[in-house]
């Protein structure tokens, strides 16, 4: 329920994100007070338009079920890998976390891609003129396709996510300054790792309309994609960090200060679910 709560009320946020990055005519550069302006302005247009919650039931449908495969999937693997690697390397904590989140992180990206992939488009859907439905089976079919593009997009978050925690935080305390630590390290890696998300939302959203989104020779291709955004104005890279600013407000002020309380919360369920088993 929390979690579902929590998508809901950042879903406008990811909206305007997914806009900002899956059109061109918003990488020009602005200062920080025009950014927060832009914002708001995106907000009051998406209401307006009536998209502000363009997408959402995909995205509550799949939230649930794709946080139980990560959070299982990553314990499974935690201990499945702590007593081999323990054995042969110093960093043995630091080495299991990132291979227990990459192998969690694709299992749960196998659940969410297809509601990703419908979600994006949604979000867009009127961005596009003339399109005034996304067409559903096609999404769908394309979600296999993009499978490869979503794990190489999503998994350099996470993993440098992990290693900034790692770095900053030391386990021993208070839990206001653990969620100022870890909400520090989610914007400064959000930050870095835009240009993913970016490539990623352009290959979500290209459904061969081709009315705005730019095409390549293969539609799927991250590579491709990465040189075509950087081509589209004289901003070069600079194109690819369209949207870094919502994508840290999504991810680090929205996303990043709940993730403690989510974890005591997991903890408390699976504790108490495996207590019942073995105690009965």
């Amino acid at each position: 329920a929390t979690e579902a709560l929590r998508t809901s009320v950042l879903h406008p946020l990811s909206t305007i994100k997914t806009r900002i990055m899956a059109n061109p005519r918003h990488r020009k550069a602005r200062t920080l007070k025009r950014k927060l302006q832009i914002l708001l302005l995106s907000i009051r247009r998406s209401i307006k338009e009536g998209q502000l919650y363009a997408g959402l039931a995909p995205s509550l449908l799949v939230t649930v079920p794709a946080s139980g495969v990560y959070c299982g999937v990553r314990d499974v693997a935690n201990r499945f890998l702590h007593g081999p690697i323990d054995d042969i390397s110093p960093f043995a904590d630091i080495e299991v976390a990132l291979l227990a989140a990459f192998i969690a992180d694709v299992a749960s990206l196998i659940v969410r891609t297809p509601a990703d992939v419908l979600t994006l488009r949604l979000q867009v859907q009127r961005m596009v003129p003339n399109q005034t439905r996304v067409d559903y089976e096609e999404a769908l079919k394309d979600a296999s396709n993009l499978l490869p593009a979503a794990i190489l997009t999503d998994v350099p978050y996470l993993l440098m996510r992990l290693v900034g925690n790692w770095l900053v935080t030391r386990g021993n305390e208070g839990l206001a300054q653990y969620e100022i630590e870890t909400i520090a390290v989610a914007c400064f890696c959000a930050l870095v790792t835009t240009p993913f998300d970016c490539v990623r939302t352009r290959i979500f959203v290209n459904d061969n309309s081709g009315e705005l989104f730019a095409k390549s020779r293969d539609r799927f291709s991250v590579v491709n994609t990465w040189v075509n955004v950087t081509k589209e104005s004289e901003a070069g890279v600079g194109n690819l960090y369209a949207g870094w600013f919502e994508r840290m407000a999504y991810l680090g002020a929205g996303r990043a200060w709940f993730d403690p309380l989510r974890v005591i919360g997991y903890l408390g369920i699976r504790d108490a679910v495996l207590l019942r088993w073995f105690l009965n």
